[in-house]
């Protein structure tokens, strides 16, 4: 098993594991930051553990140089047509080394292994999560009480979330904040705690801090659409000449032929009404913005 990613493996072997990931992208330090907090809190209790937690680092080069990725984006090359990729970019090198460690933990028996992998955004504010498209990956994401975006992950199909969730994969992406704020970190910590909660390596009474933070982040989103689906997403493939306008967040309501960004020198407009998701307020990224609505019917 490489070294390189692993930052820790803590609790007693199980058949069923959890992997978290920090770092996925480089200039994203709060999900890192978030699981030397909980190792440093399970410091004394690992035996009060019930399953195996593995706590991973995504890509190395681009945390030290604290950019998105170094050559492309290595949450877009989850796929396994790039495993054996004699590409040149460095990320392709940091994406088959993930892959074989999280291969080795799960030892192919995927549908006995989860994946949270903790991410923030360039925006100002509204937290939310990511299933991936298997029931009970949705089912996941309902429990953490914050809004959660169906058909996103389909948008994009070469992500760690898509990829090991068509493998039957339990996986939710948990967006925890703006970028390397006090924030984020709080609420990344928070997802771990639960997530471990939620699959059953820890319990409530040997940990009942987990159902305070299981509050905070309700009464944090009360305001909020929970559930909402994926209606528009605004690929660029030059992000060099993409400019958001400011004042845009998550969930803020935008109506139609609103305009929101500038594009090679054109300014662009929405296609539909909705609510705003990920704005890009960063230098790197494939991603202009997405356009969310809620889905009234919570059956």
């Amino acid at each position: 098993m490489k070294q390189e990613h692993l930052i820790a493996a803590v609790g007693p072997e199980s058949l069923e594991k959890l992997i978290v990931i920090g770092g996925m992208h480089g200039n994203e330090k709060s999900g890192l930051e978030a699981i030397e907090r909980v190792l440093g809190k399970l410091k004394d209790k690992e035996h009060l553990l019930k399953k195996r937690v593995y706590f991973l680092k995504g890509n190395l080069k681009a945390l030290k140089n604290n950019e998105r990725f170094v050559d492309i984006d290595l949450n877009r090359i989850w796929s396994d047509r790039y495993l054996h990729s004699h590409n040149g970019a460095y990320d392709f090198k940091e994406f088959i080394e993930l892959q074989a460690l999280i291969d080795d933990i799960c030892e192919g028996a995927y549908e006995h292994c989860a994946l949270l992998d903790l991410h923030t955004f360039s925006a100002d504010s509204g937290i939310f999560c990511i299933p991936a498209e298997n029931l009970k990956s949705e089912r996941l994401a309902r429990r953490f009480g914050i809004p959660f975006i169906e058909k996103l992950a389909k948008s994009l199909p070469e992500t760690a979330l898509n990829y090991y969730g068509e493998k039957g994969m339990l996986s939710l992406v948990f967006e925890g904040g703006k970028h390397n704020t006090p924030e984020a970190t709080d609420n990344l910590e928070r997802a771990i705690w639960l997530m471990m909660w939620y699959f059953d390596v820890i319990s409530s009474d040997d940990f009942p801090h987990v159902k305070p933070m299981q509050r905070y982040l309700v009464d944090l989103s009360v305001d909020l659409p929970h559930r909402l689906e994926m209606v528009y997403h605004h690929k660029l493939k030059d992000y060099h000449h993409y400019r958001m306008h400011p004042g845009y967040y998550n969930f803020k309501a935008i109506a139609e032929n609103e305009e929101v960004a500038i594009q090679n020198g054109k300014p662009v407009f929405t296609s539909m009404s909705g609510f705003m998701l990920m704005p890009l307020y960063q230098k790197k990224g494939s991603d202009g913005f997405f356009i969310v609505k809620e889905i009234k019917n919570s059956n």
